[in-house]
Formats: C-alpha cells, sequence, structure tokens
C-alpha cells in the first residue's frame, strides 16, 4: 500500500454548502471551518472512515482529515468542509 498527501482548501461559503449539500453536519463545523484561512491550501497527513449520527437519528457514513491548523497543531476535521486544491501546495 502506499499513500501520499493532497491538499485541500476550506469552501468559500461553507454555510451555504452545508445548508444546500451537507445538512448532517452539525452547525459547529461553520465555526471549526474558521480555524482554516481561505484560499491557502492545507495538506491532508492522514484519512479516516467514520458513521456519526445526524440530527434525525440517521447514520450518515464520511470521513475526517487530520489536517495541521494555523496554530501549529493537528486536528481531525469532517471532510465536507474542504475542497481538493491539487496535490501541491500552490495548486488552486
Amino acid at each position: 500500500m502506499s499513500s501520499i498527501v493532497f491538499y485541500v482548501t476550506v469552501r468559500e461559503d461553507y454555510q451555504k454548502a452545508r445548508e444546500d449539500y451537507f445538512p448532517h453536519i452539525a452547525a459547529s463545523y461553520t465555526t471549526i471551518s474558521k480555524s482554516f484561512t481561505k484560499g491557502k491550501s492545507y495538506p491532508v497527513l492522514a484519512v479516516r472512515h467514520m458513521t456519526m449520527i445526524a440530527e434525525d437519528e440517521k447514520n450518515v457514513e464520511t470521513s475526517q482529515f487530520l489536517v495541521p491548523t494555523e496554530s501549529g497543531n493537528f486536528i481531525w476535521v469532517q471532510s465536507e468542509i474542504f475542497r481538493f486544491s491539487g496535490l501541491n501546495p500552490e495548486s488552486k
């Protein structure tokens, strides 16, 4: 098995994306998405599968990305708040 680091950027209008496409994601992720600079690429260092229980109590299959934060820490973040940016940090 091989692995590669890929890059993501936070969605431009996460609140609208949440309302339109990802209603199962908790509103708290809107706050978490503000921890990332818009337009900046972040490396995804690991991906994990998870099952979460949505507000309507349905199981939702999703994933989380392990990414560095602006403060130099690492956080597992719901993948839906990001969009793919490329295979190098200069990609947009």
